[in-house]
């Protein structure tokens, strides 16, 4: 669902008179900004729609590649809210999920170094690379405080992490029409070395965490 079009929904729908156990939050948290929307089905049980995102970009200085990093998180969530005691509540769902990092790389003082070996900017065309999860549909499991369909103005939290699966990385290289064939082999040779090396380093991020607050109100 397009962010622009979930975002008019849940407005539309909160302020629906037919919706009486509806209420609506604002958060903030580790998945970005967004806008909850919570349906009481019983005094115990709730079911929420949200959406969260935000964008981040940072140029980075190495002694071997200059990077340009772009952080783009989005996610929407459909939950099942149980409140177990008093506002405190066990939650779980899924989380539809589009992040990821957009990277692109910049010689460092005129050249490239990459795996060891180092490439005159002319040599390279262009070095681009993304890393994003596995699974765009993922398991959320939390817990949290606050029932977003209850009447009147409340305060909300949530505590929990969804399965993202195994961050994927992946990084094209082109070669400047100043390299030979041979010289091209061995530059996406060392590109897939570097590769290798992130992927190693980002394996065991599976799970990626949940902390927010928000402000809600209950129609």
């Amino acid at each position: 669902m397009h962010r622009k079009t979930l975002l008019i929904s849940l407005l539309a729908l909160a302020c629906s008179p037919a919706f009486a156990d509806v209420g609506a939050g604002l958060q903030v948290g580790t998945s970005g900004y967004g806008i909850d929307l919570g349906y009481q089905l019983s005094e115990s049980f709730g079911a929420r729609l949200g959406y969260a995102g935000f964008n981040y970009s940072k140029s980075m200085n190495s002694t071997d590649v200059d990077y340009d990093a772009k952080l783009k998180m989005s996610a929407t969530k459909v939950l099942i809210d149980w409140d177990v005691a008093h506002g405190f509540r066990i939650s779980g769902g899924l989380v539809f999920n589009s992040n990821k990092v957009d990277v692109t790389g910049r010689p460092t003082g005129g050249v490239y170094t990459i795996n060891g070996h180092t490439y005159q900017g002319s040599e390279v065309g262009s070095l681009d690379g993304q890393i994003k999860p596995s699974n765009s549909v993922a398991p959320y499991l939390g817990i949290g405080y606050g029932m977003i369909g209850k009447s009147g103005l409340g305060f909300f939290a949530d505590l929990g992490a969804y399965y993202q699966g195994k961050l994927s990385t992946n990084v094209n290289v082109t070669c400047g029409t100043a390299l030979s064939a041979a010289q091209c082999t061995q530059l996406r040779s060392d590109v897939a070395v570097e590769q290798q090396k992130v992927q190693d380093k980002i394996n065991g991020y599976k799970w990626y965490p949940v902390l927010s607050i928000g402000l809600s109100y209950a129609f």
